[in-house]
């Protein structure tokens, strides 16, 4: 299902070669995967800290919230959602990646509202790997039905599998990530997982290897 040297509109430049591997079919999910996290990695770190810190801000918030209700023995939803709306107001950045991080902390106080297990005593940093989450979704794997209707010859059904298939492998690195960037406050030094079927040289053998074959 070879998808050619097109470049699609709807992607930006970082995403059309996870799209084109994923069409193309050659690779397993674990390479598919590993080639979108790299772009995804790229555009965390492009967009910047803002969402780590409101992140942390709005976790906060949420941590002192849930110690008081038990106090108190309740908690004011509606507040809470307000006070997150007034954070994302009051936070010089791009409305995008404030209404991205808004997005993923509501996510998260919806969960704990309705019973979800989740550790609210690490609310920044479940609140982070949810924006990153969400980047992801609506960088890539939300514009991928929009992608589709642009070409002929893909099988939807099969891409749409794929996408699936790597899901695991992008839910461990992104929580990995998560962790590292609300430790270090920063997401300036995230790392990424080793590349499928890689592996570290063995110095030992890679030298009685040359002796010999005689290039020694």
């Amino acid at each position: 299902m070879p998808d050619g040297d097109r470049v699609h509109s709807r992607l930006t430049r970082l995403y059309q070669k996870p799209y084109k591997w994923l069409c193309e079919g050659k690779a397993n999910s674990n390479e598919c995967a590993w080639i979108t996290m790299k772009a995804l990695k790229q555009d965390i770190m492009r967009k910047g800290d803002l969402p780590v810190m409101l992140a942390r801000y709005m976790g906060k918030s949420l941590e002192l919230t849930i110690e008081d209700a038990g106090n108190r023995g309740s908690v004011d939803w509606t507040a809470l959602n307000l006070e997150f709306d007034g954070l994302a107001q009051k936070t010089r950045g791009t409305h995008y990646l404030k209404e991205l991080t808004l997005c993923a902390a509501k996510s998260v106080l919806h969960d704990v509202r309705y019973g979800q297990e989740i550790d609210t005593g690490n609310a920044s940093e479940k609140i982070l790997e949810r924006y990153m989450y969400t980047l992801y979704k609506s960088e890539f794997k939300e514009r991928i039905p929009l992608v589709i209707k642009q070409d002929t010859g893909i099988d939807e059904v099969l891409l749409n599998r794929r996408i699936e298939e790597m899901q695991p492998d992008i839910d461990a690195t992104v929580n990995k990530w998560a962790k590292k960037a609300t430790k270090d406050e920063s997401v300036a030094k995230l790392r990424m997982p080793r590349r499928p079927n890689s592996k570290p040289i063995d110095l030992d053998e890679d030298l009685l290897g040359s002796i010999g074959g005689g290039t020694l």
